[in-house]
C-alpha cells in the first residue's frame, strides 16, 4: 500500500459509526495509566520564572502579529514564553484524585504532547543547549550541552534572537484511553499547543514559523527521540523558529543536524507505563504520515486586522484561565454579531497569528449548528474559511443563502430548524454538543490534501487543533465556555450534507456556551509560588 492508500484506510478504520466505535480498549486498565509527565532522570534541571499575569498585552492584539518591539532572549522571556504556552494553569481534586491543567488543551486531559528547544549561547547560559520543557515543575531538563568549538556554528546556522522548538507526540498516551483513533487527537492536541505557543510568543513581540525544510526521521534523531532507551516510542512532529520576525524561513545546514545528532544525550526517559499495548493501524499511519524534508516556505507573513473592540481585556489571564467545559447550561444564547466576531477570529487573514504558522492556505471549514444565537435563525450553516471558489458536491436541498449581515464573512444557510437533537446524535448522544449557544464540525479538504502527500493528513488536524484553540479563548473572553468534542459518527456527519465522496471529512467538533460548574471539583494553585519566585516588575 502507498503511504496515501494507508492513510485512507486509517480514516476508515477510525472512524466512529453508530452501529460501532472506532476499535478501542473498552475497559480502561487504570493501573497502566501513562504518566502524565515525561521526564529524563540524571539531567541537570534549570528552573523557570513566573511572573504577575497582569504584565500583559492587550488580548486582540496578538493575533495581528508580534506585539511590539521582540524581547531580548534570556532567562526571563523563556521562562515567559513557556509559562504562557504549556505549562500548568490549575491542579484540580475530587475526592482522593488529583490531576493538572494545563494552558494548551488536550483531548482526555492525557496531554501527549512534549516540547525540545535548541537555544543558542548566551540565551540560559554560556553555551549553546538542548533541553526538554517538563511542565510539572516549570523547568528546562538540560539534554545536551553544545561544546564550546560549536558555539559560532550554531550562531551562524541561526538568525540573531530566536531559538528552535520542536513539539512530538507519544502516541500511547492517547491510545491507553482512545485506542486507534488516538493519533487523531495527538494530531488535535499538537495544533493546539502551536496555536498556544504562537500566541504566548506573539506577546514577547516573537514570530513563530512551522520549518518546512527539515525532514521528521531528521528531527527524531537530532533531539535524540531514535535512541532506544525509549520504553514508549516518542515521535517528532514539527520543528518551529521562535524569534523576531522574519522575511523568509531560515534555511538551517546540514551541518546543524548532523551535529546534534552526534550529542551525547544526558538522562534516561522514564518508562510512563507498566505495560505499552500496540495499536497497529495508528502505528502505520503515524509511519505513513512521516513528513520528507521540503522546500523552505519563502511567503513573509503578513500583519493581520488589529481590533480595539476591548482595550482593558488582558491577553495572560485569559491563557491562565481558560478551561475546558464538562456540560453546559442549554439555556444561555449569545447575539449574532458576537458569533461573527468569533468566527472572524478564526480567519488567516484576520489572525495570522496563530494560523500563518503553518505556511499554507487555509483547508479547513466550520459546519456549524446554531442552537441559541439572537439574531440569526436555527439551523446549519457553513463558514468558508479558506480562499478561493467554494466546490461542494452536496444533497441539492441545501440552500447556500449567503448571510449579508455577517458582511466580511462567507457564511452561508443551509438549513433551517431546530439543530440542538441532530448535533447531540451526532455527537455519540452527548448532551454538550446541544446545550451550548452552537456547535460546529470541522470540515477538512481531505483529497486536496493527500494528493500533496500523505504527511498532508496530519496539517489537517494541526490546523483544526488551532481552530479550536482560537475558540477555547474566543469563548473565555466573552464570559463563556468552549470545549472540544473527539467522539462524533464521521459518517453520519457526510450524509448529513449528502456527500458521496471523501472530498471532504469531518475532523474535530466543538461546541461554546455557558459551562455549568460542578461544585465537587476543587481547584488549587498550579505552582507553589514563594515570594522570591516571580521576576521583579
Amino acid at each position: 500500500m502507498s503511504p496515501e492508500d494507508i492513510v485512507r484506510a486509517y480514516h476508515e478504520v477510525s472512524m466512529h459509526r453508530r452501529e460501532g466505535y472506532a476499535p478501542g480498549p473498552g475497559l480502561l486498565d487504570w493501573a497502566n495509566q501513562p504518566a502524565p509527565f515525561r521526564r529524563y532522570r540524571g539531567c541537570e534541571t534549570i528552573p523557570l520564572l513566573r511572573r504577575a499575569l497582569e504584565d500583559s498585552p492587550v488580548y486582540e492584539a496578538v493575533f495581528a502579529g508580534p506585539v511590539g518591539e521582540p524581547a531580548p532572549l534570556d532567562p526571563a522571556s523563556i521562562s515567559r514564553f513557556f509559562y504562557d504556552s504549556l505549562a500548568i494553569s490549575a491542579w484540580k481534586e475530587a475526592g482522593e484524585n488529583r490531576w493538572a491543567l494545563r494552558i494548551n488543551p488536550s483531548s482526555g486531559n492525557l496531554h501527549p504532547t512534549e516540547a525540545y528547544v535548541l537555544l543558542p549561547p548566551g540565551a540560559l547560559g554560556e553555551r549553546a543547549l538542548m533541553a526538554h520543557y517538563t511542565a510539572d515543575i516549570h523547568g528546562l531538563e538540560i539534554r545536551a550541552e553544545l561544546p564550546e568549538i560549536l558555539d559560532q556554528s550554531i550562531i551562524e546556522a541561526l538568525p540573531p534572537g530566536g531559538f528552535l522548538l520542536g513539539l512530538s507526540s507519544i502516541y500511547w498516551r492517547e491510545a491507553w484511553k482512545y485506542g486507534e483513533r488516538a493519533w487523531r487527537y495527538c494530531q488535535h492536541d499538537v495544533g493546539h499547543a502551536l496555536a498556544a505557543v504562537s500566541l504566548s510568543a506573539a506577546a514577547l513581540g516573537w514570530e513563530t514559523r512551522v520549518l518546512q525544510g527539515v525532514g521528521d526521521a531528521t528531527l527524531d534523531a537530532a533531539f535524540g527521540l531514535d535512541r532506544e532507551s525509549f520504553s514508549e516510542r516518542e515521535r517528532m512532529e514539527f520543528l518551529i523558529w521562535v524569534g523576531p520576525p522574519l522575511s523568509a524561513e531560515p534555511s538551517l545546514p546540514d551541518s546543524l543536524f548532523d551535529v546534534m545528532r552526534a550529542l551525547q544525550f544526558r538522562g534516561t526517559p522514564n518508562r510512563l507505563s507498566r505495560e505499552y499495548v500496540c495499536w497497529p493501524e495508528l502505528e502505520r499511519v503515524a509511519e505513513a504520515c512521516r513528513a520528507p524534508g521540503r522546500v523552505p516556505n519563502s511567503v513573509p507573513v503578513e500583519r493581520g486586522v488589529l481590533t480595539q473592540e476591548n482595550p482593558d481585556l488582558l491577553l495572560r489571564p485569559l491563557l491562565h484561565q481558560r478551561r475546558s467545559a464538562q456540560s453546559m447550561d442549554g439555556r444561555t444564547g449569545i447575539s449574532a454579531e458576537l458569533l461573527f466576531d468569533w468566527l472572524r477570529r478564526t480567519l488567516p487573514a484576520r489572525s495570522p497569528v496563530p494560523f500563518a504558522t503553518l505556511g499554507k492556505p487555509a483547508q479547513v471549514d466550520l459546519l456549524l449548528f446554531v442552537h441559541r444565537v439572537v439574531g440569526l435563525t436555527p439551523g446549519l450553516y457553513w463558514l468558508a474559511r479558506s480562499e478561493g471558489e467554494l466546490t461542494i458536491t452536496a444533497r441539492s436541498d441545501l440552500r447556500w443563502e449567503a448571510i449579508t449581515a455577517a458582511e466580511d464573512l462567507k457564511l452561508f444557510r443551509l438549513l433551517e430548524g431546530d439543530t440542538t437533537e441532530l448535533s447531540a446524535r451526532l455527537a455519540c448522544g452527548q448532551d454538550i454538543a446541544s446545550d451550548g449557544c452552537l456547535s460546529l464540525a470541522m470540515m477538512g479538504r481531505f483529497d486536496e490534501a493527500l494528493a500533496q502527500g500523505a504527511w498532508c493528513y496530519p496539517r489537517l488536524f494541526w490546523e483544526a487543533g488551532q481552530i479550536g484553540q482560537v475558540l477555547y479563548l474566543e469563548a473565555e473572553a466573552a464570559g463563556l465556555s468552549g470545549t472540544g468534542i473527539g467522539c462524533y459518527f464521521d459518517p453520519l456527519v457526510h450524509d448529513l450534507l449528502g456527500f458521496t465522496d471523501t472530498a471532504w471529512q469531518s475532523l474535530y467538533h466543538f461546541t461554546m456556551g455557558r459551562a455549568t460548574v460542578d461544585i465537587r471539583l476543587t481547584s488549587l494553585p498550579a505552582y507553589p509560588a514563594p515570594p522570591n519566585d516571580f521576576m521583579p516588575q
